[in-house]
């Protein structure tokens, strides 16, 4: 469980560098790049440690016995893994779409 911890968080780590190189080559004012930034690194970073606290404490209903859906540890681990990669890749995206896009795009 704590490699697939660092691994989401390697990749959210990944995801904000991306964003910050991203908004420093395009020139987006200091408040935008800090916005953009500080989005990027909350969605993915801490919502790759809640989808890990999550699953741990699923976990631990499942060995206390409790009747829940029962999963292999294998599916487990790949369900955690592929949650904080997808929340890395959204949050990566909605960047994406809104810095060109939305609200606060440059004219």
């Amino acid at each position: 469980m704590v490699i697939l911890a660092l691994l989401n968080l390697a990749a959210g780590l990944l995801a904000t560098a991306v964003v910050v190189v991203d908004t420093h080559r395009r020139g987006l004012s200091p408040r935008v790049q800090a916005g953009w930034v500080g989005f990027v690194a909350i969605s993915s970073i801490g919502g790759s440690v809640a989808v890990a606290v999550g699953d741990t404490v699923f976990l631990r209903l499942l060995q206390l016995g409790m009747p829940l859906v029962v999963v292999t540890p294998f599916q487990l681990l790949t369900t955690v893994l592929i949650a904080g990669l997808t929340l890395s890749a959204l949050a990566v995206l909605t960047y994406g779409v809104g810095s060109r896009y939305g609200p606060l795009a440059t004219a």
